[in-house]
């Protein structure tokens, strides 16, 4: 229970990750920039990096603000458990696909799983 305390009284660093890709979580931005979090802290995360960006908070339900659905409509991938999230009518940014190209490599899936995920892009435009 300290740990978990802990984790949220240190300092969010909000800069762009350019480590190693393996197990790694965090937000996307259209730009194909990863910001690095726990699995757990996307939320935190998310309302840090909509004061970075200036975003306005959206609200999924009516009066409830969330970092989460803003970065979402924002056209940000969130990356998680080994997962990609994405909620946008808008297909990802030709940089998003380039990340997670390297991310699938680096993670162990095959290239017909990053395939697949460009497919599914593609039937977004359709």
């Amino acid at each position: 229970m300290f740990k978990a305390w802990l984790r949220h009284t240190e300092p969010i660093k909000l800069e762009p990750y350019n480590g190693d890709l393996k197990g790694i979580d965090g937000w996307l931005s259209r730009e194909g920039v990863l910001y690095q979090c726990n699995y757990v802290d996307h939320s935190i995360y998310a309302e840090k990096l909509c004061k970075k960006f200036g975003y306005q908070l959206l609200n999924r339900i009516p009066f409830q603000m969330n970092g989460e659905y803003t970065l979402e409509q924002k056209g940000w991938v969130k990356i998680s458990n080994g997962r990609v999230h994405y909620f946008n009518e808008r297909p990802m940014t030709k940089k998003q696909l380039d990340f997670l190209f390297d991310y699938f490599i680096c993670n162990g899936y095959s290239v017909n799983e990053y395939q697949e995920l460009v497919r599914q892009q593609g039937e977004v435009l359709a």
